[in-house]
């Protein structure tokens, strides 16, 4: 009996001494597609999702649809291409790809403009594209907002009057750019501009 309580004394003062996954950095570094749990806020709230396996998004630019749309079809390693030309992106399956070498090398092709993993969240798919959705603040200085988007090197794509929308580079996790503006404290909400499957 003494034995049994010293082994399970043991095991719980081993677990309290895992650290918690550390968030993956924004630009990009590591090898994070699986190394880390992926996540957005709903305001101050984590929102987990799963990631898809082998499964990719790429938004573009419509104009160049044509090009991208023979890049993609003539690559042997990809499979399964559904484009949503409304939405300007496309889903595919490249087997064992990693989502840092595919913003490398789709990163070169015009009119690419970002390259991300497909999510799904209570059995819906998750599409993440270029965008993040920020609502700063209104205490928070203009010198503070520029620095935080000087950083990431964000673009503003349309401004709502309550909230704008920004484009994030392709070297960049747009996912994890939304969580940094949010932990950032710059900000009321911010995160991806989702499109999410219906039905």
């Amino acid at each position: 009996m003494a034995t049994l309580c010293l082994v399970v004394m043991g095991l719980l003062v081993a677990l309290s001494c895992v650290k918690p996954t550390p968030d993956p950095p924004p630009n990009g570094e590591g090898d994070y597609d699986t190394a880390f749990q992926k996540y957005y806020y709903a305001y101050n709230e984590k929102i987990y999702l799963d990631v898809v396996p082998d499964k990719f998004v790429i938004a573009y630019d419509k104009q160049y649809f044509s090009q991208i749309q023979q890049s993609l079809e003539e690559n042997t390693q990809i499979k399964d291409i559904e484009f949503q030309i409304y939405n300007g992106c496309c889903v595919f399956t490249m087997e064992n790809a990693k989502v840092k070498t595919l913003r490398v090398k789709f990163g070169k092709k015009e009119g690419i403009l970002s390259v991300n993993p497909l999510y799904v969240i209570n059995g819906s798919e998750l599409i993440i594209t270029d965008e993040i959705v920020v609502q700063f603040k209104e205490n928070i200085s203009q010198q503070a907002i520029n620095e935080i988007h000087k950083k990431y090197r964000v673009k503003l794509k349309k401004d709502r009057g309550i909230y704008q929308v920004f484009s994030v580079p392709i070297d960049f996790d747009p996912l994890e750019v939304a969580n940094a503006y949010q932990t950032s404290g710059l900000v009321n909400f911010s995160h991806p501009n989702f499109i999410r499957e219906i039905g």
